[in-house]
């Protein structure tokens, strides 16, 4: 990809943001139709209906504009888990676990192919560094979910299991859109995932010998 692609400061000017969002658009549209690797900055300027040189302005390259879609995709996670869960106070807690797994499957399918580039393509380093505070306000958000639920689960440690809560959301999602793909059967495998959710809030059996992993 393009080396070390930086986020830019969004621009202060209204025709500059609007144009830095209609480029963003076009980019998404080009990402998920042709993938990271068959897109280029040429297209996207094509599908904006600007030149290059405009593009440039901009962005540098299309590791940026990656990288600026990739906030925005966060953003956009964000607000749908957010308004799943508050939706969600009053369905059983079983019932609650699937809409907000449909609803972290649904903003990811929609575009299978933009998705994976994500993935591929955005630096690890730039997103573990968490600029725009989304883990912590994924955190903040599921913690404050199972805390108000605490009466219905049974999980001898709640902290561990909302650790691996958060992260078994994710590595199943990306798994389900590997290189652009999307499963066979996305349904079947939401159905699973909610049932391991449960399983993990609802343990059928103590842990084995008593043991419990503990958070890292």
């Amino acid at each position: 990809m393009d080396l070390a692609p930086t986020r830019r400061r969004r621009p202060k000017q209204q025709r500059s943001r609007l144009m830095v969002d209609f480029i963003l658009e076009a980019a998404s549209q080009v990402f998920d139709e042709e993938g990271y690797n068959g897109a280029t900055t040429n297209m996207i300027a094509e599908r904006a209906g600007i030149s290059i040189g405009s593009l440039y302005q901009y962005f540098p390259n299309k590791g940026a504009l990656i990288l600026e879609l990739r906030f925005t995709h966060r953003a956009h996670v964000l607000k749908t888990v957010e308004t799943a869960m508050a939706t969600s106070d009053h369905l059983p807690l079983p019932d609650a676990i699937r809409k907000i797994v449909d609803a972290n499957f649904q903003v990811h399918l929609n575009a299978p192919r933009l998705n994976a580039a994500f993935e591929e393509q955005t630096p690890a380093q730039t997103l573990s560094e968490d600029p725009d505070g989304f883990h912590r306000k994924i955190d903040t958000a599921a913690t404050s979910f199972l805390q108000v639920r605490k009466n219905e689960i049974s999980a001898p440690d709640l902290k561990t299991a909302g650790f691996v809560i958060r992260n078994l959301i994710p590595a199943v999602l990306h798994a389900a859109i590997k290189d652009g793909q999307i499963v066979q059967d996305p349904d079947l495998v939401k159905t699973h995932l909610a049932g391991s959710i449960m399983g993990c809030l609802r343990p059928a059996a103590p842990a084995l010998n008593g043991f419990i992993p503990q958070e890292t």
